[in-house]
């Protein structure tokens, strides 16, 4: 699946999630304004018990029903009080001391009252539609309020349930990758065997040839060379997967010697006019013998990829690779720039992800592996610390020196 249609799937599973969590929001809402609604009707039957029975002289008899038959079916707070609002007339499933003294009681019970109106408008009680009686106070019961929380637990709970979700799903896929780089490396190398044996033997004839003319010399040692380094190459294919042997290395020395063997090997630029041709120089500055503990094969390796990607970023004439090296605070800081074109600021957060490739050819592989050979290896950090398009790019590897 390429990086759009995985991107896509991951926004359509959040649309869902969301349209989900709004519905059971909205119907959650609903059920709480239906059981708010039944709750001011009660108190509304219950103010309308009270006004019936100031308004009818000969119903005195009726007071038994309203505390008999209304007030038990009251399950959330509520207080009358007068009509200047400033005693209490009445008080129902509101939580209070009973020894506080009486004008402390009636403050407490009035400032309940107010934040009762804050929730809903008080009712009032009237006699004959034209003298106010007393005013009914009433907030939530406890099963509103519970409902109007209840999004929020489960956008919580599904917040927690996605991103645990989602740390499963990359552990399962980083162990799949893994196991992918193990299976190619140890196969690469197991193919590398048979021809790297027979290479072998023909260095070997070569030297035996009569007459060993300089030039045949020369060719013999190239090539040799060259054999060595795929037996190097099919060595750390076969060491990916497991756990490499780190030691105490001089990093200068081995970037020094990655560097001679680019030089006779890297292709020389040809500038605009089509005659001057002019090879990539590697500059190297360290202001001394610099060591930190690494696995020298695979650290070549990584050395090796960067100045391969430094070597096809060039388009100009004059092409140049820059390998700075410091050593401080226990860190060894390695940068390794060029003068190429750049990478534009749209694709910078890619150039590590496996796959990623500006060139018509290769598989992408090459900053990915580097990435996990630098930090889940040797415990460092390998990023990409600068670039600016058409003037070259800079790589840093940060390896721990304690």
């Amino acid at each position: 699946m390429n990086k759009f249609g995985s991107f896509n799937i991951k926004i359509a599973l959040i649309t869902i999630g969301v349209i989900i969590a709004i519905v059971i929001l909205i119907y959650t809402q609903i059920l709480a304004q239906r059981i708010q609604d039944r709750e001011r009707d009660i108190a509304g039957l219950y103010a309308k018990s009270m006004e019936y029975l100031a308004n009818d002289e000969n119903s005195t008899g009726e007071y038994g029903f309203i505390f008999d038959q209304i007030l038990p079916q009251i399950n959330f707070p509520i207080i009358a009080t007068d009509r200047d609002q400033k005693e209490i007339i009445l008080t129902k499933n509101v939580d209070y001391d009973t020894t506080m003294p009486e004008n402390k009681r009636r403050d407490y019970l009035m400032k309940k009252a107010r934040e009762m109106d804050d929730i809903n408008p008080p009712i009032v009680v009237s006699y004959k539609d034209s003298v106010i009686l007393n005013y009914v106070h009433y907030g939530q019961s406890s099963l509103v309020t519970e409902l109007k929380l209840l999004p929020v637990f489960e956008l919580i709970t599904a917040i927690i349930f996605v991103f645990l979700g989602y740390i499963g799903f990359s552990y399962i896929k980083k162990n799949e990758q893994s196991n992918i780089w193990v299976g190619l490396s140890r196969e690469t190398a197991h193919q590398l065997g048979t021809p790297l044996s027979s290479l072998m033997g023909w260095v070997e004839m070569l030297r035996n040839l009569e007459p060993q003319t300089p030039e045949l010399i020369e060719t013999t040692n190239e090539i040799s060379s060259d054999v060595d380094k795929l037996g190097k190459i099919a060595g750390r294919f076969s060491k990916i997967g497991s756990q490499p042997k780190l030691a105490e290395e001089n990093v200068t020395g081995l970037i020094k010697k990655v560097s001679d063997y680019f030089e006779k090997r890297i292709p020389t630029l040809i500038s605009a006019d089509g005659k001057k041709k002019k090879k990539v120089e590697i500059d190297i500055n360290s202001p001394g013998e610099i060591k930190a503990r690494i696995n020298p094969d695979l650290f070549e390796w990584v050395i090796e990829n960067l100045m391969k990607n430094a070597i096809d970023a060039m388009d100009r004439s004059e092409g140049l690779i820059r390998i700075d090296l410091s050593n401080s605070n226990g860190e060894v800081i390695i940068d390794v720039s060029d003068n190429g074109k750049g990478i534009d600021t749209k694709f910078r957060k890619d150039v590590f992800r496996p796959g990623y490739s500006t060139k018509t050819r290769g598989w992408g592989l090459g900053l990915s592996l580097s990435k996990r050979i630098i930090e889940d290896y040797h415990k460092g950090k390998l990023l990409l610390f600068e670039s600016s398009v058409g003037r070259g790019t800079t790589f840093r590897i940060k390896l721990n020196n304690n």
